[in-house]
């Protein structure tokens, strides 16, 4: 009820300042995350919108205005990294819906209208903090190891029950150092799993997926240490030794002079 009041208080607020708000047409926005969809006059709602969606926030929206609606408003979504995005709606603290992003779109399917107070969040499973990677299934149990090292993205993974150490050495891209691709150097690059503190797996990066990897647990830390050794041309050690040869000849016929 009180939220219902707060909804009605705003619009009464737009309604009567609504130079106040930059009213543009029949789109109006206010602060960062607050957002307003409705003509002057109209019945209208308040929703949530939180998760993988392009702007967070509370939406104003016009009556009738549907899941699918407020995606959009909302700038879209994100996906996971199988192509996919989960949308959940909880309406009154219970679970309304979930369901895939991409079957609001299907042929056939049953538009949900949003209520006051509904929650829209989208699982998206994308994340827009550097450092901080989310690699989880929607309704799975996840948590949180760290990629550290010489990964070519290191940091902070949320990953599911299961995933190994040689699955975050991909998800975290492998060696990221571009001199390690020249043809004349040589990479020994090594995985260790610390855990409480414990070295408890160690195998060379170029071992790792012909052997079976430990599954990870909460707190693990994956680590990748490398070191390049810069081959010579045999050509080039033939020359300096030769040149190396000739300097001390001349060298011993200066001091025999």
């Amino acid at each position: 009820m009180r939220s219902v009041l707060i909804a009605l208080a705003l619009l009464a607020a737009g309604a009567a300042e609504a130079q106040s708000y930059g009213q543009l047409g029949d789109v109006q926005t206010t602060a960062p995350g607050y957002f307003f969809f409705a003509r002057p006059g109209e019945p209208v709602v308040a929703v949530t919108a939180v998760g993988a969606v392009g702007a967070t926030g509370r939406y104003v929206v016009r009556q009738g205005t549907t899941v699918a609606d407020l995606l959009a408003l909302a700038g879209g979504t994100g996906v996971d990294r199988s192509g996919r995005a989960t949308v959940r709606v909880y309406r009154d603290d219970a679970l309304l819906l979930e369901r895939e992003v991409q079957a609001l779109y299907a042929p056939g399917a049953m538009p949900t209208a949003l209520q006051e107070g509904d929650v829209v969040e989208v699982v998206g499973l994308v994340s827009s903090v550097p450092g901080y990677y989310v690699h989880t299934e929607p309704g799975n149990d996840p948590f949180a190891v760290t990629a550290a090292g010489a990964f070519a993205a290191p940091g902070r993974y949320v990953v599911d029950p299961g995933t190994t150490v040689g699955d975050l050495a991909a998800l975290a891209g492998g060696v990221g150092v571009l001199g390690a691709r020249e043809a004349r150097t040589e990479v020994d690059a090594t995985v260790r799993l610390l855990r409480d503190g414990q070295l408890v797996f160690e195998s060379p990066l170029e071992e790792l997926y012909a052997r079976e990897t430990l599954p990870l647990e909460a707190g693990d830390v994956v680590d990748l240490q490398v070191t390049f050794e810069q081959n010579t041309p045999f050509w080039r050690d033939a020359l300096s030794i030769v040149t190396t040869g000739l300097s001390l000849a001349i060298l011993i016929e200066r001091l025999a002079n």
